[in-house]
């Protein structure tokens, strides 16, 4: 089977745009009609060809099979740069000497992993084809219209890839976008395969929490932060549905995770990003941020509410305010994820990480590690400085310290996979971050519950509270930044 790297930006249509995409002007007439198309995707039940970092598939076309191994990587975002081996075979069977020759071959050679390889999902499609050539760039769109099958399940599928056949990536995102300024695009961040996964899992529609950022040591600075800035999007995407359509709790307390992660992910690359179109990105999820921050605050306030008893009809007034309140902010945030400003907002965040000029300048072509250790200390810094006597501090001064906490958290996360120092020592100090970031977390929560419903009574102990975070902050101090 024959190596190749795919350059693809992989975007989500609603199906009642489908019709107005195949007439817009820019694509002329597709290069091949809609054509069905199956696709069968094979795995054991454990998953160990997507535990290693792989999809298989048998793609029928007419009479046509073509067997595919993908490698996972660079596609957590939307756009993926990534090897795939291809082959046509005989027929609808794997061909195991095909792929003898692929980085599957070693797992494939142990006989129990082969013979649990089953068909575990299946993908039907009609595919139209587009070949176009702007500035410079040749480039394939595809339009999949169909579902995704498992068994007695299917789910919908609505999407279009743009594939780079010659020219540079920035071709790419200036044809999308300029898709998107008349059609909305979502970036897709789950594979064919793994959208299959998710269909057969028992709860498809469930909250999902952050994946392990992979940014591996000599990483550039500007490639770590497309990197970072896709396992986040990725983060988002993977909740949207369950917030959208069962007003999921913990769906959106994880969309302003992923959100609360991108924006320290801008803090961190300011030095080398900072631009205009940074600071637009910047402040357009900031407006987001504040969105998810007000509907996870009355959600937390509710749930405090939970189980304690009022005084009477002024208790029952107070609870229904604040279930009024919430239905209003989650109409808001709602109306705000499905949306057109946002696909537009993603994907030019997407844009700038992957092609911005920002990338080109000297600083951002350095290895990740020493600029990685400068802006951990920074933050390291601020943390130790702030916390050495929490009970002292007010309460704004307590939601200061939270924030650098979480900054330092998810940067000691992000740059996991360079081994900074010991992965016992790195373990240790994220333990003891999280530790006072949880406690600071329901002190926070102590004061908004008390703006946002004076009447209620304390969801926590605060003296017991700050004994904690006071306890964590200097074992942090004691344990000292792991990086060094």
């Amino acid at each position: 089977m024959t190596e190749t790297e795919e350059v693809e930006l992989k975007l989500e249509l609603v199906p009642g745009d489908v019709e107005r995409f195949r007439a817009l002007a820019l694509l002329g007439a597709p290069s091949h009609a809609a054509q069905p198309q199956v696709s069968t995707y094979f795995d054991t039940p454990e998953g160990h060809v997507r535990k290693a970092g792989y999809s298989l598939r048998i793609r029928r076309k007419g009479r046509r099979h073509v067997q595919t191994v993908k490698a996972k990587g660079g596609e957590a975002g939307g756009f993926s740069a990534r090897a795939e081996w291809e082959q046509g075979i005989d027929g609808p069977t794997l061909d195991f000497e095909a792929l003898g020759s692929t980085p599957l071959a070693p797992l494939l050679a142990r006989k129990k992993v082969r013979a649990r390889l089953q068909s575990v999902s299946e993908t039907r499609v009609d595919r139209t084809t587009w070949l176009l050539r702007r500035d410079g760039s040749t480039i394939e769109l595809i339009l999949d219209v169909g579902a995704v099958v498992v068994g007695d399940r299917s789910e919908p599928v609505c999407e279009i890839e743009l594939e780079l056949k010659r020219g540079s990536r920035a071709g790419l995102f200036a044809f999308a976008r300029e898709i998107g300024r008349d059609i909305p695009l979502r970036m897709g961040v789950l594979s064919k395969s793994e959208r299959g996964q998710r269909l057969g899992a028992k709860r498809p529609r469930q909250s999902r929490k952050a994946e392990n950022v992979e940014v591996p040591p000599g990483t550039t600075i500007a490639d770590a932060f497309a990197l970072i800035v896709q396992s986040c999007l990725r983060h988002f995407r993977r909740n949207e549905l369950a917030a959208i359509a069962d007003r999921d709790a913990e769906a959106v307390h994880q969309l302003r995770v992923a959100i609360r992660r991108l924006r320290s992910a801008f803090t961190l690359f300011r030095p080398v990003a900072a631009s205009d179109e940074f600071d637009r990105l910047r402040v357009g999820f900031g407006a987001l941020s504040a969105l998810l921050g007000e509907a996870r605050d009355l959600d937390v306030t509710l749930a405090g509410l939970r189980g304690t008893t009022g005084a009477g009809k002024a208790a029952t007034a107070e609870r229904q305010r604040l279930k009024t309140a919430r239905g209003a902010a989650y109409d808001m945030l709602v109306a705000t994820l499905t949306g057109e400003d946002l696909p537009r907002l993603i994907l030019d965040l997407v844009a700038f990480a992957e092609v911005g000029a920002w990338r080109e300048t000297p600083r951002a072509q350095r290895s990740i590690e020493a600029f990685a250790e400068e802006r951990l200390g920074r933050l390291w810094r601020k943390v130790r400085k702030q916390g050495k006597d929490i009970a002292a501090i007010d309460p704004d001064a307590r939601h200061q310290l939270r924030i650098q906490v979480k900054k330092l958290r998810y940067g000691s996360e992000f740059f996991a996979e360079l081994a900074l120092g010991s992965a016992k020592r790195w373990t240790h100090f994220n333990r003891l971050l999280e530790a006072l970031q949880e406690d600071l977390g329901k002190l926070n929560d102590l004061e908004t519950a008390r703006t946002v419903a004076p009447a209620a009574p304390a969801a926590h102990e605060a003296e017991a509270l700050l004994i904690a975070a006071q306890r964590a902050a200097d074992g942090l101090r004691e344990a000292g930044p792991y990086w060094r």
